[in-house]
């Protein structure tokens, strides 16, 4: 199936798309922070985060779209010092939107960003080990896996192991 899914920059317009998908315990399950209720205040805080980052070159975030309309999050960060020739990845979509084949779109989407504006030759993911979906997804974009983290992550005060995905132009 075929999907007009493209990325672009956040719009405070966006912050009531981005609180619906975030407000669900399922999506957050997996982010690095989470924050339920999550508001449309904090939908705006995090735009003029991405905003403010992608004028100080910071995490490069864009939003996932999909016939215009806003269904998730992707973004990008430059690593420094002597990995600076690396970024890290990270991404959600909506709930009602798992499972359709629309975050690899996204994923390849975001690596020709990076790959054509940037001398990034290597972007590596490290996801939660129980997420099975992601391990899909990046498998499907040509990652591969590098190495298990056990314990290598703390969420909420729960520990999780993790798994680094990498590709390399």
């Amino acid at each position: 199936m075929t999907y007009n899914i493209k990325l672009r920059r956040f719009k405070y317009e966006d912050a009531e798309a981005l609180a619906y998908f975030c407000n669900d315990e399922d999506l957050q399950k997996y982010l690095l922070l989470s924050k339920l209720p999550y508001t449309i205040d904090d939908a705006c805080d995090f735009i003029k985060y991405a905003k403010d980052c992608e004028e100080s070159g910071g995490e490069q975030c864009f939003a996932i779209t999909l016939d215009d309309n806003v269904i998730g999050c992707i973004s990008y960060t430059v690593q420094s010092g002597c990995h600076c020739n690396s970024a890290s990845v990270g991404y959600y979509i909506g709930k009602e939107y798992w499972n359709r084949g629309i975050m690899p779109v996204a994923v390849k989407n975001i690596l020709e960003i990076i790959f054509q504006n940037t001398a990034i030759n290597r972007v590596f993911a490290e996801i939660f080990a129980e997420n099975t979906s992601s391990v899909r997804v990046l498998e499907k974009c040509g990652f591969v896996r590098e190495g298990y983290l056990r314990n290598g992550v703390n969420k909420d005060g729960i520990v999780h192991d993790a798994i680094l995905y990498a590709l390399v132009r």
